[in-house]
């Protein structure tokens, strides 16, 4: 189908710009609170453009959570399915989770919004493609780690998944009081610190998952006389 005269050309840099802004518009005020004019103004492009992408806010909101999660999914996939060890793989995920957080800063605050405001009715759609390309991968990492011996037979893969992924998105939503308690201000710690803490985190599952390890037994003493 021609394009309409006058229109941007398909995959036009405005459409991202108005992605972007709505993404931190929505991230900082809410749905509700968010206007298309705002939007607009925010992206640096008039109403008529912003409607010639998208019919109405929905649309936009829409767009914006469908894109950040469908970028997630595609790094989480390749991550969970790459060569190598279990506990790599989970490590490399991991990681990747925290870069992604770090590198896109609206993009937990909005999930976050979408929970609390809306029950996630926006994102159930996501929600199911997150639980059938990731959720269920992370569970069967862990079970490939339970059958070769490298993690703890009796943990519910399930619950070590969500553990897992619990101790980098609770490091995002206390974002603020993290970067209070760490010496910095309420924008949370700069990103060298937030690569050393998905380093933890990602050394903390992975010694839960492992169980204690065996103490060394020591060289034999004698028996002390009476």
């Amino acid at each position: 189908m021609p394009a309409k005269p006058g229109a941007p050309a398909r995959g036009a840099p405005a459409r991202e710009l108005i992605l972007d802004a709505a993404e931190r518009l929505f991230a900082r005020r809410g749905f509700a609170a968010t206007t298309i004019k705002q939007i607009a103004a925010a992206a640096g492009v008039n109403s008529a453009l912003l409607y010639y992408y998208f019919r109405d806010k929905a649309a936009v909101y829409h767009a914006v959570l469908e894109r950040r999660v469908q970028a997630l999914v595609r790094g989480a996939v390749e991550r969970l399915e790459a060569a190598g060890p279990p506990a790599a793989r989970l490590r490399s995920f991991l990681e990747f989770q925290a870069e992604t957080l770090a590198s896109h800063p609206h993009l937990w605050p909005l999930m976050l919004r979408e929970l609390v405001d809306h029950s996630a009715r926006h994102v159930v759609g996501q929600l199911h493609l997150v639980n059938t390309a990731v959720f269920r991968r992370i569970c069967a990492l862990v079970e490939e780690g339970q059958r070769s011996g490298a993690f703890r037979a009796e943990l519910d893969p399930r619950f070590a998944a969500i553990s897992c992924v619990a101790l980098i998105l609770h490091f995002f939503t206390a974002r603020p009081v993290v970067g209070v308690f760490l010496g910095y201000t309420t924008d949370g710690p700069p990103e060298d610190v937030i690569r050393a803490y998905a380093r933890h985190a990602a050394d903390l599952a992975l010694a839960a998952l492992a169980g204690p390890r065996p103490v060394p037994a020591g060289p034999r003493r004698k028996a002390a006389r009476p």
